[in-house]
C-alpha cells in the first residue's frame, strides 16, 4: 500500500473517489479491502462507494457507511448489494462491530452485510431479521449477485459438564485465548474454567432479592471494553438488561479475562498476568467497563467448605475505597460482611449450581449497580464544578 506525502501529512489513494486521503489506520485497512473487493472478488470499481452519507437515503441519518457495493436493476437504478464494516487492525471485530453495520443497512437494506479489520473478513447474508454468516470465501461480484454462498455452521457455545471445564486441554485454550492471566496459580484454573462457563452458559433464575433488578437474559455474545489504562478485553460475555437502582435500564455484561506476565512494560511496568472478573455497561451505545475483579487477589479459599469466597474492597479509580462500601451500605447492606463486599461462595472443586451461580450474579450485577450510582455523581459533581 504506497504512502504518499503532502508536508508532514501521510496520504493515502482512494480508487473509488479517486482522490488522496488523508492516513489512518482504518483507511489503510479500507483501502487494502478495496483492493481485494476488486481483485480478488472481481467487483467492478465504479460499483463501489466509500464513506457513503446515509442521508442520501434518509435525510435524518447522520451515518456514514465504510463501504457499500451496488448492484444496478433492469431500470438503471442502484441497489446496495453488501455493506462493509470497516475496524483499524488492532480492533477486535466483536457484536458491537455486527450491530453497526447492521444499523447502517437498515437504511440500505443491502442482501449481505460485512465486518473486517484487515485481518479478518467475516460476511453474513441478510433472511428477514436475522443474519447468517458465510464461509470464509472470497466470493465474486456474480456469486453474490446470484447469491451461490455458502453458510457456516454455527456452533453455540453451551453449559459443560465439570469433567469437561476442568479437562486439561480445555483450560489450555482458555489459557491461549486470554480467559485465564498467565500468572494466575494453576490449581485456581479449574474454578476459573468452570465459572467462567456458567457465567456465559449457565442457567439463571432471578430471585428478586435485591434492589437492582434483571429484566432479561440476553444470552452470551462477543464484545470488547476498555479499561482506564487504554487495555481493553475482547471476547465472550454475558448481557442482561438490568433496571437499576434509580430505575434506568442499561445491559450489562459480565465477562472473565486474563492478562498476560509483563516485565518493565513501556505503558505497564511490571504485571503478574492476573485474571478478572469484569462487568462493562452498554448505556445507549456509550460503554463503561464499571468492575475489573482481580480474582486471584479477591478470592478466598475455605479448605472447611472447599470452596473459594469472592469478595472486593470498593476499588475504583478517582473514588476511595471507603466511599464505595459505604455506598454499598446504604443501598445493598446485605452486599457487606467484615467491612468488605461478598458477592458469594462457589464450590473449589465442583460444578456450580444454578442457585449459587444465580445469587453470586444477582449479587455482582447488585454491586455494579451501586458503583454506576457513584460514577454518575461524580460526573455531575464535575459538570457543576465545571460551570
Amino acid at each position: 500500500m504506497k504512502i504518499y506525502k503532502n508536508g508532514r501529512k501521510k496520504l493515502i489513494y482512494d480508487p473509488c473517489r479517486q482522490i488522496l486521503l488523508q492516513y489512518t489506520p482504518e483507511e489503510e485497512v479500507r483501502q487494502k479491502i478495496i483492493q481485494v473487493l476488486i481483485e480478488e472478488m472481481e467487483i467492478p470499481r465504479d460499483t463501489i462507494s466509500t464513506e457513503f452519507p446515509l442521508n442520501h437515503i434518509d435525510s435524518t441519518s447522520k451515518q456514514r457507511a465504510d463501504i457499500v457495493v451496488w448492484n444496478k436493476d433492469r431500470d438503471g437504478n442502484e441497489h446496495a448489494l453488501l455493506v462493509l464494516e470497516i475496524k483499524a487492525k488492532h480492533v477486535e471485530l466483536t457484536d458491537h462491530t455486527l450491530e453497526q453495520v447492521k444499523s447502517y443497512n437498515e437504511i440500505l437494506n443491502a442482501k449481505y452485510i460485512g465486518v473486517s479489520n484487515g485481518k479478518q473478513m467475516q460476511l453474513y447474508e441478510v433472511m428477514n431479521d436475522n443474519v447468517v454468516p458465510l464461509t470464509n470465501e472470497l466470493y465474486t461480484y456474480t456469486e453474490l449477485l446470484k447469491g451461490k454462498v455458502e453458510y457456516t455452521r454455527f456452533r453455540e457455545l453451551r453449559r459443560l459438564p465439570y469433567e469437561l471445564t476442568t479437562y486439561d486441554r480445555y483450560i489450555r485454550f482458555l489459557l491461549q485465548e486470554g480467559y485465564i492471566g498467565e500468572g494466575t496459580l494453576v490449581e485456581m484454573h479449574p474454578f476459573i474454567s468452570e465459572l467462567q462457563n456458567f457465567i456465559l452458559c449457565g442457567e439463571f433464575n432471578k430471585r428478586g432479592e435485591y434492589r437492582t433488578e434483571i429484566v432479561k437474559d440476553l444470552s452470551y455474545g462477543k464484545f470488547s471494553f476498555g479499561n482506564a489504562s487504554g487495555g481493553s478485553f475482547p471476547g465472550y460475555y454475558r448481557s442482561l438488561i438490568v433496571k437499576d437502582l434509580i430505575g434506568k435500564h442499561s445491559v450489562y455484561r459480565i465477562g472473565i479475562f486474563g492478562t498476560s506476565v509483563l516485565v518493565n512494560d513501556p505503558v505497564y511496568g511490571n504485571r503478574n498476568g492476573n485474571t478478572y472478573l469484569t462487568v462493562a455497561v452498554d448505556d445507549s451505545g456509550l460503554s463503561t467497563n464499571i468492575l475489573q475483579l482481580n480474582i486471584d487477589q479477591f478470592s478466598s479459599f475455605s479448605k472447611e467448605q472447599e470452596s473459594y469466597m469472592i469478595f472486593h474492597n470498593g476499588r475504583r479509580n478517582g473514588i476511595t475505597n471507603h466511599q464505595v462500601i459505604e455506598k454499598v451500605k446504604q443501598f445493598s447492606p446485605s452486599l457487606i460482611v467484615d467491612e468488605k463486599i461478598y458477592l458469594g461462595s462457589l464450590p473449589a472443586q465442583g460444578s456450580i449450581s444454578t442457585k449459587d451461580g444465580s445469587d453470586f450474579i444477582e449479587r455482582l450485577i447488585e454491586y455494579a449497580s451501586v458503583r454506576v450510582n457513584l460514577a454518575e455523581k461524580k460526573k455531575k459533581k464535575q459538570k457543576l464544578k465545571g460551570k
